[in-house]
């Protein structure tokens, strides 16, 4: 495996694109990588971002805590992947918009160079930035429709010692919650299964409004400075806070069954972590054509709120809430 030239550069700051296929309007498809190194030695920690092309806010505050490192203090290396699927950004949804195959960038890590174009922009991640580095984030929040969210997802089919790691590394970003989840196909996955520690945050969501788009532009920002400072790339910060660690047998979402406009009762980010009782009505969904009432979602049990969502227009399905059972979920201190 051969270094990247990224891998030679010294002390500042270099930005490059990585080449991955030509596209029928003739332009090249390519993937963007900024890459930051300290003057010091350290540990070379990666983050990839927007690998839904609609969750684009991680990237607003990794370019805000970017500006703000200074290099002369600084262990080691960052390599971002700032924009990860162009194609999915451009057309502001999740997947990219082609014609065969699965279209999900996070799930089809490691990727294929002679795939089809969502394999090959893994396959290019995978050669350039996963094969080299110590830890890695793959950084997501939500995307069109007001989810709130503060959470960090880790994988649990892992050998006990590597998932003792991606717990540190969950636990030094700081969100209230930590998720025991899996995630085949994803980044992270891929280099848990060489060893590698990396984990999924979900924080916040797009189109908030500018009081909660600040709130969780610092959130993101203390995550970034949690992770980096348990790397021993910069001075460690405080020791994480409280959390509340949960698997997926004790996570509930409430999605409605039929469409219509949601009013949800939980639309302020510092209401996640509340102790919802069971039989609490969460919100409603109102049919726009009558203006009848649809149906009324409500708590199935004892739980603590980790996702919720704006009042808005949704389709049958959509997750509108999501609890973790308080019987099932542990406090670490």
């Amino acid at each position: 495996m051969s270094a990247p030239l990224w891998s030679e550069q010294k002390e500042g700051r270099f930005f490059t694109r990585i080449d991955v296929t030509t596209m029928l309007n003739g332009a090249t498809l390519s993937v963007p990588l900024h890459v930051v190194t300290g003057a010091q030695a350290g540990p070379t920690f990666g983050i990839v971002t927007n690998t839904h092309g609609d969750e684009f806010l991680p990237t607003v505050a990794i370019r805000e805590f970017l500006g703000a490192l200074a290099t002369a203090q600084l262990r080691g290396r960052l390599v971002v992947v700032p924009v990860a699927n162009p194609m999915a950004t451009a057309g502001f949804g999740r997947l990219t918009p082609e014609q065969h195959g699965r279209t999900d960038l996070h799930e089809v890590y490691p990727g294929n160079a002679r795939g089809n174009t969502t394999q090959m922009i893994a396959a290019a991640i995978t050669e350039n930035v996963l094969h080299h580095v110590d830890a890695l984030i793959d950084f997501h929040s939500g995307g069109s429709g007001g989810r709130l969210q503060a959470r960090v997802d880790y994988n649990t089919s892992t050998p006990e010692d590597l998932k003792t790691r991606n717990l540190a590394l969950a636990r030094a970003f700081g969100a209230p919650f930590v998720h025991e989840n899996e995630f085949a196909g994803a980044a992270a996955h891929y280099l848990n299964g060489r060893g590698i520690p990396a984990v999924n945050p979900e924080v916040g969501g797009s189109y908030l409004g500018p009081e909660t788009t600040r709130y969780y532009t610092r959130a993101m920002i203390e995550g970034l400075k949690g992770i980096m400072g348990h790397l021993g790339m910069i001075e460690a910060v405080a020791k994480p806070r409280r959390q509340l660690q949960f698997d997926q047998k004790a996570r509930r979402e409430i999605r409605p069954k039929h469409s219509g406009y949601l009013v949800s009762y939980y639309e302020k980010a510092e209401e996640l972590g509340q102790l919802i009782k069971g039989g609490t009505k969460l919100g409603e969904v109102v049919d726009i054509y009558s203006y009848k009432v649809l149906e009324e979602l409500v708590a199935p049990f004892d739980g603590f709120l980790f996702f919720s969502r704006y009042s808005g227009v949704v389709g049958g399905g959509t997750q509108a809430f999501a609890l973790a059972e308080a019987a099932r979920s542990t406090w670490l201190d």
